[in-house]
């Protein structure tokens, strides 16, 4: 079973009975907003009973859909990925399941990506999806391929492209990973995975 799947299926039985599972999240293109400085894309935004999520991608989508539309979806597009991650946090959001769900603003940058260096000096790191920061910050630590490395670093599309889905599954519970920034605030909280956002909100 892949990560997404177990993280929905518990989201699920959170939200039987409840009602909520009926209700309807939107999801929009937010180019203004302050997101985190790791993940490359763009970032959809969804909205929920006034409470936000976010997810960077560069796979966005415009749309309204019930929460339940992830319930058992087989999330087989990088698409569809993307908007269960949106969703996950928006719903995560309203439900306070998780802290975390909003990011930093930019002056945060600076110390954040000095803490996380710190954090992981010396391991051999393997970048989850496209983070053109850390490739250029950790360029003497980043290594090809994920049997090579002593962790991994997810963030945003880390979550949603098939090889790398198939990494994080292949490699969860036998090599460290930290998941990183708002994206993927959602599925780490319901799934008990380490996170990394110290300045988030």
């Amino acid at each position: 079973m892949s990560f997404w799947h177990e993280a929905i299926e518990r989201l699920e039985k959170i939200l039987a009975g409840s009602g909520l599972e009926d209700g309807v999240v939107t999801l929009d293109v937010n180019y203004g907003a302050d997101v985190c400085q790791y993940p490359k894309g763009v970032c959809m935004e969804g909205n929920f009973g006034g409470q936000s999520g976010q997810f960077i991608t560069s796979e966005p989508i415009r749309a309204k859909t019930r929460i339940s539309f992830m319930f058992g979806a087989p999330l087989a597009t990088q698409k569809q990925r993307a908007a269960a991650g949106v969703i996950t946090n928006t719903v995560s959001s309203f439900l306070n399941l998780t802290r975390k769900l909003h990011p930093c603003t930019p002056d945060c940058y600076a110390p954040c990506l000095a803490e996380l260096s710190q954090k992981i000096a010396g391991k051999k790191v393997y970048l989850v999806g496209p983070m053109p920061v850390l490739e250029r910050a950790l360029k003497d630590q980043v290594v090809g391929s994920p049997e090579a490395a002593d962790l991994f670093l997810v963030a945003g599309d880390g979550m949603t492209r098939d090889e790398d889905v198939a990494a994080i599954d292949e490699y969860r519970g036998k090599k460290q990973m930290i998941f990183l920034g708002p994206s993927t605030a959602g599925v780490s909280g319901l799934l008990k995975l380490e996170h990394w956002c110290p300045y988030g909100r």
